[in-house]
């Protein structure tokens, strides 16, 4: 153990000091480069976020001076009044450009409010006189009105103040406010513009967070307007402690912060990048530059890294992974130390079994020799000297592979050698192989090879054991030779072979008698023929087996084995002195071949029966078109016997005027040596009638392929052609009514190629029938993304006749000529001529219908004065959304409203301006909605709105958005000004509210307490 321990240290000591250096050395390059890197962003991003900012105050400074001016033109040109309504327009166009302003403002120059124009959801509204408050106790206007011209004041970045309260949730504010000044150089007031600084700090917020650092903004005196932690934020204007503050957090950044306009500063919180925004809050920006005292007023942009930040994220996991190492090290360490202790005392105990080894390989009867990595033998025992005829002091020394091996083993060899050399393995290490050695006197000795390898002194050696099997080899030849002779002979036949002893035994068998008897040849060897084959065969043959044992004479028998019909011969095997020791049985499936014997001479009969039972006859010519052999078959078609026309040609069975053209027929079929099929010609009965007849025939040859004649058929299908002048009658005729059909009648083939387009198809889709014949239909009249779908269904219909479209009658859109869609009716119906289906389509324009259907679903859905969804289709849509929110469980809300005092305004000034009060209260509820929401005229001035998606407090807010709204909406009638104003009742969704109409009946009730308790406002029921 003490050893183990000693080399343990020696080997485990320096690794282990040469891991942790290198760890050390790179996770401090790592993390020193990781920290500038950061800082070189964070630098990047404070600088950019400075510029923003300024840039946007400078954008905003230009918008006052711009309304400034604007305001002192209007003023100076026209009259106060009118002046005043102008500079309104002006100020709502301004705010809709500019929605970042979210309070725009004139004062005059005794500080009075002349316009104050705020914005709302539905967009600007100028609010009224009563609003309005005089300001000249205010910072901004008392210092904007010592400004010059084009000086613009700008404010602290404070919060929006509402009733002498702070508005939350918190409104960040800037003020921008510049004098008005006239052409005379006279102050007429101020414009004041309240900024909504939100999204400047959200933009501020979103650059640094994405860099991966925490944004800060802080006053001059380090108070934060944007911090790590929201709760920090705005102490100085609510007016709580100044602990939330840079100098009390962090005062040993805040040090260097305050002294320097710009730069970095690493702490032990942090590392901290700042700038100084060029903007000073609270003053006058002019031409002139600021004073010192002016200029330590400006804000400070900075981002914050936190320390634990500065380091590389994967720190912890490279620790542990070295920490690992040391240990996975430690373990390998060990064993090497163990292995070489152990190492050390083997090869002692080596030496000491050497000379062992040595005495009993001397003594072996098997051939051994030690060679080394090189191939030179180092060992030779005198079993060696007495197998290859080599003394010891012959081999010492020499080369083993060139002395024993044969001239093509050597290349082999010699490769084999240079890997064991290197890993002490090969092809013969650790296996038992066979090969040819040479002997002295040059002859090949068989040898059984088995070699062992060991390394010693950091060399590989290998022991060989050799053993001559020249005479085992021998004995190996002649039993192979005998077996695979008995294989041949017993393998040879094609059908089931065995060989047994008198008891049943099975010596031998093949594998076509193995695999009958579903086994195989290892398997059956060995087992009782009379058990494994069938009874039958065993029991009521046995006689027969016992007389070829007695008499030595082969005997033969058919056997029926289940539905197999076997033919078995049983051959007797004799030993010299004659007596029969062994029975030879061989058994073939004969059960085909007495089936087609059958077969033959059922077809024999079946043929004659089946020309027989379809009206045709057989017929044979020799080379001169004689007819040589016709069947009986032909009297009950033409009326002659066989015997009557054996001899005769077949053109005396024409009528005259055709036998011209049958003989130029024949005698250029006679002459190619062709067959023919299906050849309709006419033929006179023996009683004199002219019938139909078709024919086919073959060529037919002798032996040495001599032309001896024709053979072939005849069938009447005079009843088929009367069938067939039948239908291209009705054909004609059907032709003639497609063509005067008022709806387009399209028949197409099996390719979906149109073989009939009637007139209707010509007007209905605009292609003549000329352009329309032999065109794929689809290709022509389907919309593109409707072709694959149809392409798919033809291929159905070519191949069963049946389809998506086939017997049914369906709306569907096709296309004419030049592009346009049109509406259709189809129906479709498929016929087949002989193996080709076939279809045909009718085809009507519905565009008049669905016109008609539209202006329908229209008046059944909407009001008509209004546009809005009627009683009825309001209920259905809200139906739909209230079962979707009750299975999502998503809020709702139903509101319920109603114009306030209606009955006044129809009964002042008529019910035409009345209608237009309904029409405009439409439309300005519905640019205040979403597209989301749904809005229905419910009965005269009575409205409902659904709301999904809408929890509680946006509902009333909504509510209360949308009541203002309609109350500051002015609508011009005949010269006339109307404002109106509207009673709402809110509803939301709760467990309790089973379906819609509950829903509806609670704002229809909250509603009327809206009446109830004054007009003009919202109620939640």
């Amino acid at each position: 153990m003490f050893k183990t321990v000693k080399e343990f240290i020696k080997i485990f000591g320096p690794l282990a000091l040469g891991v942790c250096l290198v760890s050390t050395w790179f996770l401090y390059t790592r993390n020193k480069s990781h920290q500038e890197l950061i800082g070189q962003r964070q630098g990047t991003v404070v600088a950019v976020d400075s510029r923003i900012i300024a840039h946007d105050v400078a954008l905003r400074s230009s918008d006052a001076k711009y309304l400034a001016r604007l305001v002192a033109r209007r003023l100076s040109a026209q009259p106060e009044t009118i002046g005043l309504r102008g500079i309104e327009d002006d100020f709502a166009d301004f705010a809709r450009s500019r929605q970042s302003y979210y309070l725009l403002r004139f004062l005059d120059e005794t500080g009075m409010e002349r316009i104050r124009l705020s914005r709302s959801f539905a967009g600007p509204v100028v609010n009224t006189l009563k609003t309005m408050q005089n300001k000249n106790d205010r910072y901004y206007f008392q210092k904007t009105m010592l400004a010059g011209k084009d000086d613009v004041y700008i404010s602290h970045f404070d919060l929006n103040i509402e009733h002498r309260y702070v508005e939350r949730p918190f409104k960040p504010t800037l003020r921008f406010a510049c004098p008005v000044i006239d052409d005379a150089g006279q102050k007429k007031g101020i414009v004041v513009l309240n900024f909504n600084g939100s999204s400047l700090l959200e933009s501020l917020e979103f650059q640094a967070t994405s860099e991966g650092s925490i944004p800060m903004l802080t006053t001059s005196h380090g108070h934060w307007i944007i911090a790590a932690d929201p709760a920090d934020e705005w102490g100085h204007v609510l007016e709580e402690t100044n602990d939330a503050s840079m100098p009390n957090r962090f005062p040993q950044a805040w040090d260097k912060i305050t002294n320097n306009e710009k730069g970095q500063v690493l702490t032990s919180h942090g590392l901290f990048t700042f700038d100084t925004i060029d903007v000073i809050p609270g003053s006058v920006i002019s031409k002139s530059p600021p004073s010192p005292d002016e200029a330590k007023l400006r804000w400070k942009i900075l981002t914050w890294v936190p320390l634990a930040q500065l380091t590389v994220l994967w720190m912890p996991l490279f620790i542990f992974l070295v920490a690992m190492a040391l240990i996975l090290l430690s373990f390998g360490c060990w064993h090497l130390a163990g292995y070489r202790i152990n190492q050390s005392e083997i090869e002692i105990r080596l030496r000491e079994n050497e000379e062992r080894t040595m005495a009993i390989s001397q003594s072996s009867q098997d051939a051994i020799a030690m060679v080394d990595g090189q191939d030179q033998i180092t060992y030779w025992n005198p079993a060696a000297e007495q197998l290859f005829g080599y003394a010891a002091e012959e081999m010492l020394g020499q080369k083993l592979h060139d002395l024993l091996a044969p001239m093509e083993l050597r290349p082999i060899a010699k490769k084999a050698l240079t890997d064991f050399a290197v890993n002490g393995k090969g092809r013969s290490v650790g296996n038992v192989l066979e090969f040819d050695a040479l002997h002295k006197d040059g002859s090949l000795v068989p040898v059984e090879l088995s070699v062992s390898s060991f390394r010693l002194k950091e060399k590989w050696y290998a022991v060989g054991s050799m053993r001559d099997i020249t005479r085992r080899k021998q004995n190996e030849l002649k039993l192979k030779r005998s077996e695979e002779t008995s294989r041949a002979l017993i393998n040879a036949p094609t059908e089931s072979a065995m060989l047994i002893e008198p008891n049943g035994t099975i010596v031998a068998i093949n594998k076509v008698g193995a695999h009958k008897l579903g086994s195989s040849v290892g398997k059956m060897i060995g087992q009782n023929a009379y058990a494994v084959i069938s009874p039958d065969l065993t029991g009521n043959r046995k006689d027969i087996f016992k007389q070829v044992l007695e008499t030595a004479e082969p005997a033969r028998f058919e056997h029926v084995g289940g539905n197999r019909l076997f033919l078995v011969n049983v051959y007797p095997t004799k030993t010299p002195d004659g007596s029969v020791d062994r029975l030879a049985i061989f058994a073939r499936d004969v059960t085909e071949q007495r089936e087609a014997e059958r077969a033959l001479m059922l077809s024999e009969q079946r043929f004659r029966d089946v020309s027989e039972a379809v009206g045709e006859y057989i017929w044979e010519t020799d080379e001169e078109g004689l007819f040589k052999l016709l069947t009986e078959d032909v009297v009950s078609v033409l009326g002659y016997t066989a015997e009557e026309l054996t001899g005769r040609p077949s053109f005396d069975l024409m009528p005259k005027e055709d036998i011209k053209d049958y003989n130029t027929w024949q005698n250029s079929i006679y002459g190619k040596r062709e067959s023919f099929t299906n050849i309709e010609l006419r033929n006179i009965t023996k009683d004199g009638r002219t019938i139909w007849m078709q024919i086919s025939g073959v060529p037919y040859y002798d032996e040495k392929r001599k032309f001896l004649g024709y053979r072939g058929a005849g069938m009447n299908i005079t009843d088929r052609k009367a069938a067939e002048n039948a239908v291209k009658t009705s054909e004609r005729k059907l032709r003639a009514l497609a063509k005067s059909a008022y709806d387009a009648i399209i028949t197409i083939d099996t390719n979906g190629c149109v073989s009939f387009w009637n007139h209707a198809a010509e007007k209905l889709f605009g292609y003549k029938e000329s352009e329309a014949l032999g065109k794929e239909i689809h290709s022509m009249i389907a919309p593109p993304e409707e072709r694959p779908k149809a392409e798919l269904g033809m291929y159905e219909f070519a191949m069963t006749g049946n389809g998506p479209a086939v017997g049914r009658i369906e709306e569907t859109i096709a296309l004419h000529k030049d592009g346009t869609r049109i509406p259709v009716e189809r129906s479709v119906s498929g016929f087949q001529l002989g193996e080709d289906w076939h279809a045909v389509a009718t085809v009507r324009d519905i565009t008049e219908r669905k016109e008609l259907e539209a202006k329908l679903r229209k008046l059944a859905t909407t009001d008509s004065l209004t546009g809005l969804y009627n009683r009825r289709r309001f209920m259905e849509l809200s139906e739909r959304e209230f079962t979707r929110s009750l299975r999502y469980n998503r809020p709702l809300v139903m509101f319920m409203m109603d114009i306030d005092h209606f009955k006044k305004v129809n009964d002042t000034y008529g019910h035409d301006i009345g209608d237009m009060v309904l029409r405009s209260l439409s439309k300005t509820t519905l640019i205040a909605l979403r597209k989301a929401d749904i809005l229905g005229r419910l009965g005269g001035e009575e409205f409902g709105v659904l709301l999904p998606e809408t929890g509680k407090d946006t509902a009333v807010e909504i509510a209360e958005r949308l009541r203002s709204s309609i109350e500051g909406t002015v609508i011009s009638a005949n010269s006339n000004n109307i404002n109106i104003t509207i009673s709402l009742g809110v509803a939301c969704l709760d467990p309790k509210t089973k379906n819609i109409e509950q829903l509806l009946k609670r704002a229809d009730v909250a509603l009327y307490k809206a009446k109830q308790s004054g007009r003009n406002r919202s109620v939640l029921g």
